[in-house]
């Protein structure tokens, strides 16, 4: 049972992720490594999240870190 949960919570994770990456421009362009090579637009980026290829998988890993720290930033005191 605790498997198919974290199984859930992993497609949950991933869903979030793409629903992000749709929000992204379809003509943006977005560099992901050291090689030119390594450009990516949001569609192929979706595409990596799903099939959780290395990149997907860190493209889900940087996104986490985001939405994570995202509740320490000091967005209202400065409005105050």
């Amino acid at each position: 049972n605790n498997n198919m949960e974290h199984q859930e919570t992993n497609k949950e994770v991933i869903n979030l992720v793409i629903a992000r990456l749709r929000t992204i421009p379809s003509d943006a362009i977005l560099s992901v490594g050291t090689n030119e090579n390594d450009s990516f637009n949001a569609t192929d980026l979706i595409e990596e999240v799903k099939n959780q290829t290395d990149i997907g998988k860190k493209i889900i890993e940087k996104q986490l870190f985001y939405l994570r720290h995202l509740k320490d930033l000091p967005i209202g005191e400065r409005y105050a």
